[in-house]
């Protein structure tokens, strides 16, 4: 039996391997940039940002980036050319990958706090670093830091406080007239809305902090992160199904030919 004479659910089999692979392949390639120009930027902001003493973004990213376009590219010339070898790696591949995020989501969990203890001291961080030439270089903190308290309608940390504590430029001895940046404010462009000499008695500004804000925001969305998860599991599922499919038919009309 040839190609030819296949049925309609082994050509879907084969299609459907392709599209996904190139769809694997254009994703992979687009983190392994990422990562690339996170590593190799001059300016250093990026490996400020980014990296960690164990976990380094820019590094897992390329290498996240370079086995995503690995993978991709066997399993798509191993549905194309109809290569076996190719398709057994693939297969493994799948498999691997599906053990991995079972055991990410595992060490997401148990060190939940340690994530959370980092991400905490990185924007203290940002914080002192908000307005900073030096530190700031091209303004990418305080765009960042302004974005998530915009849109999440928040100021600081846990609360505006921490600006005047963590940032020289807010503390009421240097600069009574603005405690805040405009950005933790209710109004961002009311003009003036950081001046007010003491933040308690300001109260055009948000009270909250991003800390408990970010993790509202997450509590709230769990049911679309549980539906995207199970999205996803049900592809990979369904990729592994496909592949074994065609390697099983691939098999046997070698059995037949020989």
């Amino acid at each position: 039996m040839g190609s030819e004479d296949r049925g309609c659910c082994d050509k879907c089999a084969k299609m459907f391997i392709m599209v996904i692979n190139i769809i694997i392949i254009l994703i992979g390639g687009a983190i392994l940039a990422a990562g690339l120009y996170w590593q190799l930027n001059e300016t250093g902001f990026y490996k400020e940002i980014f990296n960690h003493d164990i976990f380094n973004i820019p590094i897992v990213s390329i290498v996240v980036g370079a086995l995503l376009l690995l993978v991709g590219i066997c399993g798509f010339f191993g549905a194309c050319c109809e290569v076996m070898f190719l398709l057994k790696v693939y297969m493994g591949f799948l498999i691997l990958i599906m053990l991995v995020e079972i055991i990410l989501a595992v060490g997401c969990v148990a060190m939940k706090s340690e994530v959370e203890e980092y991400a905490t001291n990185k924007t203290y961080e940002f914080i002192g670093y908000y307005g900073d030439e030096a530190k700031d270089e091209a303004d990418i903190i305080k765009k960042t830091v302004d974005a998530i308290q915009e849109n999440f309608e928040c100021c600081g940390v846990t609360g505006p406080d921490d600006w005047p504590n963590y940032n020289a430029a807010y503390k009421s001895e240097t600069a009574p007239e603005r405690t805040v940046p405009d950005s933790c404010c209710k109004d961002p462009d009311s003009a003036g809305c950081g001046s007010a000499k003491t933040i308690s008695a300001n109260e055009n500004i948000y009270k909250i902090g991003c800390k408990v804000s970010m993790i509202n925001f997450v509590e709230n969305n769990l049911l679309y992160v549980g539906i995207v998860s199970g999205v996803i599991v049900i592809l990979q599922i369904s990729i592994l199904v496909m592949v074994s499919k065609l390697r099983t038919t691939l098999e046997d009309e070698s059995y037949e030919n020989f």
